[in-house]
């Protein structure tokens, strides 16, 4: 395990072999303000590294920088993924989707945008739409010229159809990383609400995660609320929440893929979208 003063977390198993990488799958997870990647190995679907790399403040150029420093992403990989996560982004159904206005659907959520991506969210039939500073994306791809890129909310809703889909009541899953909440409800497999929002306190995620109840007449006391990303049981975030909904669970990873022992450390449902990449690309 190495930890450093520039916020950088990392965990290995003793079976890592960075001289044979061609049996392993690198997935990679990119934010304003931090990344994170982990390799698979391919033969046996066990995560053997871990790597989280936090930034003080949202900077590009030292992200760009970060990204570039790990000599373990120029590797030759059995399969490469990124994701992109906090970033600009919109769904539309593809009903009324057209490829050549997504400039224009970006645009009408967050003024102008550059270097507009899209995926197909196939389990909901729509397409998100989101930027990515180019600086970023070339950087990756300089790196691994073969990478599949997603938004990290094409991954999050994905897996989370495949593992709750079965769910009969409406459920709401919750996701925060830094400032920003991105609040997900199902209901029978269905996508039904999908949001982000910036919060500068734990009352503004409470807030919004009330309203989200409020305005798709959930009940605090039935409906479940699950959790991801930074937040732990017993927080301030946890125990504000906890006040006024009753059913709260974390989410958990699907048990498609295992982890090694010196892995088993690593939170889950703080790296949900990391880990559930290969599932979904």
């Amino acid at each position: 395990m190495e930890i450093g003063e520039n916020n950088i977390y990392s965990l290995s198993s003793e079976d890592l072999n960075l001289q044979n990488t061609e049996n392993y799958h690198l997935s990679i997870e990119i934010s304003p303000s931090k990344f994170c990647y982990s390799l698979l190995n391919t033969k046996n679907l066990e995560y053997i590294f871990f790597k989280l790399i936090h930034l003080n403040k949202n900077n590009v150029e030292k992200l760009v920088r970060a990204i570039t420093s790990q000599e373990i992403l120029k590797q030759k990989f059995s399969t490469t993924s990124v994701s992109y996560k906090n970033f600009p982004s919109t769904i539309i159904p593809n009903t009324i989707y057209k490829d050549t206005e997504k400039e224009k659907y970006l645009d009408f959520i967050v003024g102008e945008s550059h270097n507009t991506k899209s995926d197909i969210i196939h389990l909901t039939d729509s397409t998100i739409v989101y930027s990515v500073n180019e600086s970023i994306t070339s950087s990756i791809k300089q790196i691994q010229s073969e990478i599949i890129e997603k938004n990290s909310s094409t991954i999050f809703i994905s897996q989370l159809i495949k593992q709750y889909g079965t769910l009969t009541e409406k459920s709401v899953f919750l996701y925060i990383q830094n400032q920003i909440m991105e609040l997900v409800v199902l209901e029978k497999g269905k996508l039904i609400f999908h949001n982000y929002f910036k919060i500068s306190s734990e009352t503004d995620m409470l807030y919004y995660t009330l309203f989200c109840f409020d305005q798709l007449q959930l009940n605090n006391d039935k409906n479940e609320l699950y959790l991801f990303g930074n937040i732990e049981k017993g927080d301030e975030n946890y125990s504000l929440l906890y006040d006024y909904v009753r059913n709260i669970k974390f989410g958990e990873i699907s048990d498609s893929c295992s982890f090694n022992k010196e892995l088993r450390k690593v939170s889950k449902h703080q790296n949900f979208s990391l880990f559930s990449q290969v599932l979904c690309v």
